[in-house]
């Protein structure tokens, strides 16, 4: 079976956009009682209507380009389909590929590659893999440096450059400085397997520019990447910086110093929590040395007698009776 990744190598814009148009206004004319449905991967079926189906600008911002998609139901905001050379696609099978020679980082330049990417970046990671404390990536341009990773044939991720001289997104007028890897994205299931730092290896092999740039701000996933790629290639401290805006004199860090002081911060924190943990090590060995009685408030008041009423001492003594010695007695 063919993907849309492998029928559109030299497919236009145009052409699928008059095709998604035939279509249309022919589903705008059917027999509403006899609609079509799509059996999606996991065996869901989705009616096929007017209703459902629209188009969608493939670049973001700039509607030149659109492609029509088919929506769920209960979400009209998340494609599970779209229509692509003349039929309906879901969304997993157009991250597929037949061709077996397509494996590893492949630079993004035909149409369908295109489409792989915006699904991967619209549908996939900013509907159902992005992190909660993620910013989401914008919608790449027609024209923007990007890349996809592609393992056993299947899109697993992509990474995206806004090229030197180019124009940034936040200053119409201004255009970056040095290259900025813009956008990394790496499928939940395919994460651990190095693939960042792989990408990140990419970025530097593809651009021979003496700095260059990674998005403001660093997630900790790219730090984390970053910190093993100086560990690998110690002799590039100074080629990677932290960019922000276009990457003047005053927007941009160096990635390696950035690495550094945090790692300082920690030390830092750890000097303090050190000193604070064994004082508390201290006092819990003094407490366990101090005599631990066994006797508790109520074997003490078990052991506590009643006191019991003495009778008191008389206060006169029951002294005999004196014998009168000057009566006399009668001689016998």
């Amino acid at each position: 079976m063919e993907f849309p990744v492998d029928v559109l190598v030299s497919g236009r814009h145009e052409d699928l956009e008059s095709s998604a148009q035939s279509y249309m206004n022919k589903l705008l004319y059917s027999n509403p009682d006899n609609t079509q449905c799509l059996t999606l991967p996991n065996t869901r079926k989705i009616r096929i209507s007017p209703a459902n189906v629209g188009f969608v600008p493939l670049y973001g911002a700039n509607l030149k380009h659109k492609v029509l998609a088919l929506f769920a139901p209960e979400d009209q905001f998340t494609a599970v389909a779209l229509f692509l050379a003349d039929q309906w696609y879901a969304v997993e099978d157009i991250l597929r590929t037949s061709n077996t020679a397509r494996e590893g980082l492949v630079k993004v330049r035909s149409v369908g590659e295109r489409i792989v990417l915006y699904v991967l970046n619209r549908i996939i990671y900013r509907t159902a893999e992005m992190g909660s404390n993620e910013v989401p990536f914008l919608c790449h341009g027609e024209e923007v440096f990007a890349k996809i990773l592609w393992k056993n044939g299947e899109a697993v991720g992509f990474y995206s450059v806004k090229s030197k001289g180019s124009l940034c997104n936040s200053f119409v007028s201004q255009c970056y400085l040095l290259p900025v890897m813009d956008s990394i994205f790496v499928r939940k299931d395919h994460r651990g397997n190095g693939h960042g730092l792989q990408m990140l290896e990419d970025f530097v092999d593809s651009f021979k520019d003496d700095e260059l740039g990674l998005k403001y701000p660093l997630t900790p996933a790219m730090q984390k990447v970053c910190r093993q790629y100086l560990r690998t290639y110690p002799a590039d401290v100074d080629l990677l910086w932290e960019v922000e805006g276009v990457g003047g004199p005053y927007q941009k860090v160096k990635v390696a110093s950035k690495l550094g002081s945090m790692t300082l911060q920690c030390k830092q924190f750890k000097w303090v929590l050190k000193p604070f943990l064994f004082f508390c090590l201290h006092l819990a060995v003094e407490i366990s040395a101090l005599p631990i009685s066994t006797r508790t408030r109520s074997s003490e008041r078990r052991q506590k007698k009643r006191p019991r009423e003495e009778p008191e001492e008389s206060a006169v003594e029951n002294r005999p009776e004196k014998i009168n010695r000057s009566l006399k007695t009668p001689h016998i």
